[in-house]
């Protein structure tokens, strides 16, 4: 019985992890041992807690509480206590997923400890390394064994930095690199037959546009902040659309910091604008299959965007999700204007096709059988 140690610690790690504890249960439960490990970087109701009940994630085996606010400190911190736990469980593997804080402390408590490390969502590049994420995956992929891609473009990114498929026994210095598409689909799939309607009638939705921000080059930044919620303002007056937006937390507080009063009014109170409290992942999933086009930020809205075949407007300079950019159902705007009212125009205009993309809907049972032949 191959014991794997899992970090998670914010919600689109809690969502991934949903979908291999699901497959373990069904299918590998004699023969993987999942010990679970909440790092702590998310963990207020709304982001974390309510997502375990409602995934149907175990109760993690370790919860960490974290003090540390900075990235180097948060680092810091769950990379220590990760020692402890390491030292007692004693797992055969240490699974990881994405590009957080909570990643790339795994990744160097694994590496310290010559534990095999298991990386999902591996070989993502937006090749901008002023974000932390950019830095945290390319580390995360450095230190890993086995190395699991949602994509071809993410297999390619790391054969060009060295990285490759080995021949030989799995090991950080002969990684075993897997394209298995992508486990955010198994659970977009899975979650989505049973969603309801509940926070589109709570709110009043139909014919709408959805928006979500969290990125601190975004949220963090005033001047882009600001441009932001004029630019969705004057789009919804000039089209009549209702644009709903679950507001994150550290979003809401970057709102209410970085805009003077009659900002935060115009905004919060436009007569287009829904703002709601964080929504739960099947809420998420209501509010994307049923909005007309996404306006988004996040990487994982993009790519659920993508699988409920929803055009998508990115505000960012970059996307890892470079796929649906040349699919031509996805346009990059950053905090342009013009950018943001062409690529609406154009994308209402013309006619979208969503090949699949991201795999056949059953990457996570694909992970466990190769974890099971790999992890000796």
């Amino acid at each position: 019985m191959l014991k794997i140690l899992t970090l998670v610690g914010a919600r689109p790690q809690f969502i991934k992890a949903a979908a291999i504890s699901r497959a373990i249960k069904n299918s590998f439960s004699d023969k993987i041992e999942e010990v679970i490990v909440h790092s702590g970087q998310h963990y207020d109701a709304n982001m974390s807690s309510v997502f375990f009940e409602e995934l149907g994630l175990p109760v993690p085996n370790h919860i960490f509480k974290l003090q540390a606010q900075g990235h180097s400190g948060q680092t810091a911190e769950i990379l220590n206590q990760l020692e402890k736990v390491l030292l007692n469980e004693k797992p055969n593997a240490f699974l990881v997923y994405g590009d957080t804080n909570t990643t790339l402390a795994g990744a160097l408590a694994a590496s310290k400890n010559h534990i095999p490390l298991i990386h999902v969502e591996a070989g993502l590049r937006s090749f901008n390394k002023t974000m932390p994420e950019e830095i945290n995956r390319i580390l995360t992929d450095h230190c890993s064994s086995l190395l699991f891609c949602p994509t071809k473009t993410a297999v390619h990114n790391l054969k060009v930095e060295g990285i490759d498929h080995s021949a030989e026994k799995c090991s950080a210095n002969t990684p075993k690199v897997y394209s298995c598409g992508d486990i955010m689909y198994d659970n977009s799939l899975y979650f989505s037959k049973y969603v309801k309607a509940d926070v589109l009638n709570k709110n009043s939705l139909e014919n709408y546009l959805l928006f979500t921000m969290h990125r601190p080059s975004n949220t963090d930044e005033p001047h882009r902040l600001k441009s932001i919620c004029r630019m969705l303002m004057c789009l919804a007056d000039k089209h009549q659309k209702t644009i709903a937006f679950p507001v994150h937390p550290r979003t809401k507080k970057a709102l209410l910091t970085h805009l003077n009063v009659k900002e935060l009014d115009a905004f919060m109170h436009h007569r287009f604008v829904r703002v709601m409290e964080p929504v739960s992942f099947t809420d998420m999933i209501a509010l994307e299959k049923n909005c007309e086009m996404v306006i988004t930020d996040s990487g994982g809205v993009q790519k659920e965007a993508y699988f409920f075949e929803k055009p998508c407007l990115i505000l960012r300079s970059e996307t890892e999700w470079v796929e649906i950019v040349e699919q031509g159902v996805a346009a990059i705007v950053d905090v342009s204007e013009d950018k943001l009212n062409r690529s609406y125009d154009l994308l209402r205009s013309k006619s979208l096709t969503f090949p699949k993309l991201f795999g056949d809907g059953r990457s996570a049972e694909f992970i466990c059988k190769k974890i099971v032949e790999e992890i000796q």
